[in-house]
């Protein structure tokens, strides 16, 4: 049976390692603003807006966005977007051997892989990205600030991200090739959908999961401080 690749998932899982980083590294969060079942996106996006308003604002705070990897799920209530103030992230250095820096960067190599899987093993824009992590793997981040580490770790999946969408945006019956196809119960869109870039709120849209059998043909292709996180579209 093909392997099933879900990146709503996965970059939830690199939100939630980002999040538990910096918690851990003594980062108090700004705000925790949780999902609610059955609550529009547009509501949850107007509840972070107007919580960051009144914790300093877009500019002092970094988002995070993510669902809990033993909860619900995608679509869920069992979830939460969070804050941490800028100024304490860029004050904050990653020790050696910190478990959680290296709990991100698996996170986002299963990420890369994952979209490597979707757009083909030469695609380049997953090709740059797994490039680029590998000078973190090196030292496990050690050295980097918090600040430096989210805005990259959510940085290195942007393109990719992109590409998936692209792809995925003709993804129509008797269209392109099923591997960029959501299973038809996923389609109703939801949050944490990564066809928008990483770094703003999560939106409606369709699942980027997909059955992953062999590689399809290659595409052309939560987390900066001024912007809200949003999952990919298109864990």
């Amino acid at each position: 049976m093909a392997d099933t690749v879900d990146l709503k998932k996965l970059y939830s899982k690199l939100n939630e390692s980002l999040i538990k980083l910096n918690d851990e590294s003594g980062v108090h969060r700004t705000l925790t603003v949780p999902y609610v079942d059955g609550q529009a996106m547009s509501d949850h996006i107007n509840a972070v807006s107007q919580a960051v308003a009144q914790s300093g604002g877009m500019t002092n705070n970094i988002l995070s966005t993510s669902h809990h990897s033993t909860g619900k799920g995608w679509g869920s209530g069992d979830g939460h977007t969070v804050a941490h103030p800028v100024q304490k992230l860029r004050e904050t250095n990653i020790p050696k051997g910190d478990e959680n820096a290296k709990a991100v960067i698996d996170a986002a190599s299963a990420y890369l892989n994952a979209a490597g899987k979707l757009l083909g093993a030469d695609d380049q824009t997953v090709k740059q990205s797994k490039g680029q992590l590998e000078f973190v793997k090196k030292t496990d981040g050690q050295g980097m600030t918090l600040l430096d580490f989210n805005i990259f770790m959510t940085g290195i999946t942007a393109a990719p991200t992109q590409a998936v969408a692209r792809a995925h945006s003709g993804s129509k019956d008797g269209g392109h090739h099923p591997l960029r196809r959501p299973p038809a119960e996923e389609a109703q869109g939801g949050q944490e959908t990564p066809a928008e870039a990483p770094g703003q709120p999560q939106g409606g849209g369709e699942a980027p999961t997909a059955q992953a059998a062999a590689p399809a043909t290659p595409a052309q292709p939560e987390s900066q401080p001024a912007q809200a996180p949003a999952a990919p579209q298109a864990a």
